[in-house]
């Protein structure tokens, strides 16, 4: 679909686009910084010393789940955005009110099991900057598919084919997914003998 159908003259979509994800990055930044700060609270020697493992442990566990290794429902919040909010209020707001929830990371039902790893390194790295940047990468890596879901439909009314192909790719995105845990404990690994 050309950019311009969706956009329309008016802009109203790039608009809308923009209100999304620069409020779920704010809220992203917030709750990353927030993390960080949580680690920097703790006792610095038992803690230094036990999460590494306890990133490592999590990341396995994780990476097993979504390998179908192992199976236990996912610790999560059972609630998903509102789509009342798209009723009630205008589109820009909605939008910000969407990005702004999606952006906490943890107010909303998680996808794969891997986001526990995630929210585990700023506090174990009690750096709130690092988890700043951690959380903001994966709130952009969540809005990168809305920015190109235009892009990849024919019209708007084919959009719950996208969808539907997206769900049967599903395992290949938990592999990713997984590759993606390997990188973050070879990532904490390194930093961990770097700081030796």
């Amino acid at each position: 679909m050309p950019l311009g159908k969706v956009a329309n003259a008016s802009g109203r979509w790039l608009r809308d686009l923009l209100l999304y994800t620069i409020s779920g990055a704010m809220t992203s930044i917030l709750a990353g910084m927030a993390l960080g700060a949580v680690g920097g609270w703790l006792p610095q020697d038992p803690w230094r010393r036990l999460g590494l493992p306890a990133v490592l442990a999590v990341a396995l566990v994780a990476a097993a789940r979504e390998l179908g290794w192992v199976r236990f429902p996912l610790p999560q919040p059972r609630r998903q955005t509102s789509d009342l909010w798209a009723r009630t209020f205008s589109r820009p707001v909605a939008a910000t009110l969407w990005g702004l929830d999606l952006g906490l990371t943890v107010t909303t039902r998680f996808t794969l099991a891997g986001v526990w790893v995630l929210l585990l390194v700023p506090v174990v790295l009690a750096d709130a900057r690092l988890g700043a940047a951690v959380l903001l990468a994966y709130w952009l890596g969540r809005a990168v598919p809305v920015w190109l879901g235009p892009l990849l439909v024919d019209d708007a009314a084919s959009s719950h084919r996208l969808l539907d192909d997206l769900g049967h790719h599903h395992r290949l995105f938990q592999r990713v997914h997984v590759l993606g845990l390997i990188m973050i404990c070879v990532a904490m690994l390194l930093s961990y003998l770097l700081l030796l």
